[in-house]
């Protein structure tokens, strides 16, 4: 299992548990997520709560090496599959708070973006990889 929901008093946690991936979403991580959800939105918590295992990511996005290879068609399913799931973060009955441990990036960087509110620690990279450095590239720089 790579997706861990466990419960705190109100608050649903839900762990994406990839640490030697950097919490890369992989096809079956997606479909985790999915029956995930589906938990938390049959319960009675009052938030979710979602982070990365390990110290080292939030969610590095799309588990690169599952797509190498695949035509063209299916790349354009799986994408829409994985918008999909990642948008029911947003529309669940309850806030959602993506607790940004590392880095976030591509579908990572999605995925927190579809949760209501978003803290990052001071050391959290967030970017969409393929986009001008200023445009989506952000990295905590004390003052």
């Amino acid at each position: 299992m790579t997706v861990h929901l466990t419960r705190t008093d109100e608050f649903a946690l839900m762990t994406l548990d990839r640490p030697e991936a950097l919490n890369a979403l992989s096809f079956a991580t997606l479909r985790e997520l999915e029956e995930r959800l589906d938990e938390v939105t049959a319960g009675d918590a009052r938030a979710l709560l979602v982070t990365g295992a390990g110290d080292r990511a939030f969610c590095a996005g799309a588990d690169i090496k599952e797509l190498m290879g695949r035509p063209l068609a299916q790349g354009r399913r799986d994408m829409a599959n994985g918008q999909r799931i990642i948008s029911r973060f947003g529309q669940l009955p309850m806030p959602s708070i993506a607790l940004i441990n590392g880095y976030a990036f591509g579908g990572g960087l999605e995925l927190a973006l579809a949760c209501n509110f978003r803290l990052a620690v001071k050391t959290a990279r967030l970017d969409w990889p393929g986009t001008p450095t200023a445009v989506c590239r952000w990295t905590h720089r004390p003052p």
